[in-house]
Order: structure tokens, then sequence, then C-alpha cells
């Protein structure tokens, strides 16, 4: 059961200021009145300019947001907005809604000199929609206890490549301009973040490449050689002549001989990344084997090498918790633990294995230290799990209070594209194109997770790079400033 409390609401207020551009000092002169049928936001003190939302009534309130009770409605703009907004999002849609609507009304409508308002209850439907109210009940999982994309309501009424709460962020900008003509709202650009899970180096736990001296028997482990190395000839051979593997072994003789090549294809992935001067992250596991888990070591000294070469080349170094922390934070403990002491103490962010998430896993990842998810994405579909490309710190409904960690929403996967979607070629770039333009119409970040492990696919390499380059120009992510400041 769901029950919205006031604190809540204002967090769901603030959440679609930001997303309308609205500064910071303009937000804190804002009064939010609530009462049993409305939100009412007063604009400025001493004017009678307010913006009002009709509430759910109290019986809808506490519903399952999956059930019949609730509607998807759409609605008009209050006035055509510019292009390029106005061809990638001819109309408003608001889930979670007491009735449907036609989409001949405006979402926002001007009753009086100084007040406009809102038939619906976008307060409460920034709520559910970036909280995953709909997931929280867990009655609906696949095999691996993940609520699929087809479980939802952005894909039952059509609408999961649609960033909405961002687009509800454009609407109330307009609906602000039109009592306060002289404000304009703050535009973001594009930006990019691109993440690599390394689900898979080459390596088993305890396994060690040993030196042998001449009588065969074991002496010390292998030292470190860093042997003659053309950086820019193993790009070559990686990406422009589709040969990643040839390439991974040219990138592996810059840490060490003899290491597995998927180890080395980790560079591969994060050098197409930085010849576009994207960013790039790379979340590294410490799981057990086990059927889900490859089982590898992160204190292995080679897979340090790499870890360190990342680091001095600006590449962000997280955290991958494996199959088993799902549910478990006695596991995920452990787990960061051993990744800690390999990349330090320093805030980290990272993604769960295999995107088994839920609304409690915020609060797992936020009591073990973490600086930010990016696991909210979905396996089986690309497209806007939480209806937006904005990151933004979640409202945690168990504890009715913000969290301390930031979500950066997941927007599309590798395998989900090649193996669940069964998309290649043209298809393929479309679907990541179309989500690509929705973030820079709405001035969002775009998120896209590449395995090292895929550039095993030769023909998926073009593919790859043809990403990147849709992404150019594009504006890089700073996440730790948008962590202690969410109006960067």
């Amino acid at each position: 059961m769901v029950t919205i409390s006031r604190a809540a609401r204002c967090w769901a207020v603030k959440e679609l200021a930001r997303r309308a551009g609205v500064s910071h000092e303009f937000f804190k002169a804002w009064t939010v009145e609530i009462s049993r049928d409305a939100t009412i936001i007063h604009l400025q003190p001493g004017t009678a300019k307010q913006i009002l939302f009709r509430n759910l009534s109290n019986d809808k309130n506490g519903d399952d947001l999956a059930s019949s009770n609730f509607r998807t409605a759409r609605a008009r703009w209050m006035s055509y907005p510019e292009e390029p907004i106005r061809s990638a999002i001819p109309d408003l849609i608001v889930p979670f809604c007491e009735r449907a609507e036609d989409g001949l009304h405006s979402l926002f409508w001007q009753a009086t000199a100084n007040r406009i308002e809102c038939f619906a209850d976008l307060p409460a439907s920034t709520l559910f929609a970036l909280c995953r109210v709909e997931e929280a009940q867990r009655q609906h999982l696949d095999v691996h206890s993940r609520f699929a994309a087809s479980m939802s309501v952005a894909a039952r009424d059509g609408f999961i490549h649609r960033p909405v709460v961002d687009e509800w962020g454009l609407a109330f900008a307009q609906a602000i301009k039109v009592l306060v003509p002289g404000w304009r709202p703050k535009r973001r650009r594009l930006r990019a973040k691109i993440s690599h899970d390394i689900d898979e180096v080459g390596l088993r736990a305890g396994l060690w490449h040993i030196k042998r001296n001449g009588n065969g028997a074991p002496s010390a482990r292998t030292g470190w050689m860093v042997l003659p190395f053309d950086l820019r000839h193993a790009i070559k051979l990686s990406l422009e002549h589709r040969d990643p593997l040839r390439g991974a072994t040219q990138l592996l003789q810059a840490v060490a001989p003899s290491q597995p090549s998927c180890l080395g294809l980790v560079l591969a992935v994060v050098h197409a990344t930085q010849e576009r001067g994207l960013d790039s992250a790379v979340y590294w596991k410490a799981s057990r084997l086990g059927p889900f888990d490859s089982g590898y070591d992160p204190r292995d000294g080679r897979i340090r090498k790499v870890i360190h070469w990342l680091r001095e080349h600006g590449v962000e170094n997280g955290v991958h918790p494996g199959y088993g922390t799902f549910g478990c934070p006695q596991e995920l403990q452990a787990e960061l633990q051993i990744l800690r002491s390999v990349l330090g103490t320093e805030q980290l962010g990272g993604r769960q294995h295999y995107l088994r998430w839920c609304p409690e896993t915020w609060i797992d990842w936020e009591s073990c230290g973490l600086a930010y998810d990016s696991t909210v994405g979905y396996a089986d579909q690309v497209g806007f799990r939480a209806g937006t490309c904005v990151p933004y710190r979640p409202w945690l409904l168990s504890l009715d209070r913000e969290a301390r960690l930031l979500e950066i929403p997941l927007l599309a996967m590798d395998t989900c594209l090649l193996e669940s979607m069964r998309l290649r070629g043209d298809e393929l770039l479309n679907a990541v194109g179309r989500l690509i333009h929705m973030c820079r119409v709405v001035g969002g970040v775009f998120t896209f997770l590449c395995h090292n492990t895929t550039l095993r696919d030769a023909s998926f390499v073009r593919e790859y790079e043809r990403i990147l380059d849709m992404l150019v120009p594009s504006d890089r992510f700073d996440w730790q400033s948008s962590l202690s400041n969410e109006w960067v």
C-alpha cells in the first residue's frame, strides 16, 4: 500500500521543478500548500500567482498501481512548443490517473489571471514513476526475480520509449512562463555516460599465472612487464578494422604478457569512448563462482594492473555486485569490502549484476555507503524504466525521505538489444538513436551499457562505434557534482 506524505509530495514538486529548468533560488521562493484535494504551488511571495494540481482521491491513494483502478491519460500542450520538442513530443502522456482522457484537453490550463490548473495529480505520478511504486509489491517477476518491461504500465500503454516525467517538466515550464513572463528556464545539453560491466575476465578466483624456474618448481609470481606498445595501432586493429580480438592482444601488452583476451577487451571498449571524448566507467565484480557469476578475484595482480591503468587514464572504476547480493545486504557488504581494497575508499557507484533490482536495493546500497546506482533499466527492452533520463536522488517510500545516493537510470544495454530484442544493423541503431534524440530534446543523460566481452562479436563493433558517434557532441556527466548539488 502506498501513502503519499506531505514530504513526498514536496519532493515530487522539486523533481518537476528541476526538469522544468527552475533554478534553486527560484524554487526556494515557492510555497507548497497541500490540502486533501489539491497541491498548490505559490510561485512568488506577495502575489496570488499559483499552479494547482488536483490530488488523487483518498480511496485511490493506496491502491495497487498496476490494477485497473488507474488509467493513462493523454493531453495537449498548453501552447505548441518549438522544435525539436514539438515533433518529438506531440502530446503528453500521464499514467496513474483516475480516468483516461481522450487527448482533447490541455494538461495545464489558465483558470484565472493568476491561477493555472492541472487536471492530473502530477506530483503523485512523478513519485510513482521515479520511485517505481508499481514494482514495490513484487507480485509478477521473471526467473531472475526481476520486474520485466513487459510487466510495466509503460509497456502496456505504449510509452516505454518516452521520458514522460521529463516531458511533464517541459509542460510545467510553459505554465510557469504564463504566470511569470520574465522567467526563462535553464536548459541542459545532452550528456552521456557509457559504462561497462566486467562479468568475465578469463580468470577464476584463486588462479594465478605462476612463473616456474628451470627445474619446474614454482618461484615467485610473475612480475609486471611493460612491452613496447603502440596504443593507436591497437585501437585501429580493434575498432577500425573490426578485429577486436586481435586488437585486444595488442592491448594486453600494455599491462602484462599472457593475459586472457577478454581482460584486454576492457581496454578496447574503453578506448572507443576516449577517442570521442566521452566519459566511461568500468564496473568490477568480487563475487564467488556460481551459476551466474564467473567468480574472478579483483585482487589478482593482472586485474589490479588494468584498474591502475584505467585510473591513470581518467577512467572511472566502480562496482558490479554479484547475482547473490540482490536482497542480501550482508553479501553486498562483503563483496564491497573486497572491491574497496582494490578500488580505494573514494566514492563509488555501479550496477547490480543481471539488473537484479527493486526499490529496496536503494536502501541496501545507501547503507553500504555507495554514491550512485545505475541499475534502473530493463533487461528485456530499452527505454525509460523510471520515465526519466535526468539523474535524481530517489525518495525512499518506506523511510519517507530522500536517499543519499544518486540514481542514474540505464536506458540501453548491448545484450538487451542483441539477445532480448534481437536487433542488428539499422534496426539496432534506429532504436538507440531514438533514445538519444529524446535525451537531447529534454536535456537528459543518455546511458549505455556495453560489456567488454560483446566486442568478441566483430559485427557489433561497427554498431558500437556508430552509437558512440551519435553522442558527439555531448557534454560529460559529472555525477559527483550532481550528487552534492542536485541542481547542477
